[in-house]
């Protein structure tokens, strides 16, 4: 008797520097501010201000102060909005991780999962 395989998906994960950037992300997206203008604030170029924001790039202590006041809120207000969605992705069983991993495809899954929250 042969056995047949199924396919194993991932389990979904999510970045932790992919969630911050996704809530800078909703704030800037909300108050209409243009991700150009945004890396102007930051003395960025627009390209390197898009890789903080999927997380592709780690956001200094720095850069999260300036974009929290560019959106008119502060650090505390953005790190727990982050909290509040870890505690949301974590009941649907999504592991946040340091950092983006060798596997893609548990990156997706925990990012769509995501920006359903953020929506």
């Amino acid at each position: 008797m042969q056995s047949t395989s199924t396919p194993h998906s991932p389990p979904p994960e999510v970045p932790y520097t992919a969630l911050l950037g996704q809530v800078i992300k909703a704030g800037r997206v909300a108050q209409h501010i243009e991700q150009a203008a945004m890396a102007a604030h930051l003395g960025l170029s627009q390209s390197a201000y898009s890789r903080l924001e999927s997380g592709d790039t780690n956001m200094s202590v720095w850069q999260l102060r300036a974009c929290a006041l560019k959106l008119g809120t502060t650090v505390s207000a953005v790190t727990r909005h982050v909290e509040g969605l870890e505690q949301q992705l974590a009941a649907q069983n999504i592991k946040i991780v340091p950092e983006k991993k060798a596997n893609p495809a548990a990156a997706l899954i925990g990012l769509a999962i995501l920006a359903a929250f953020l929506r």
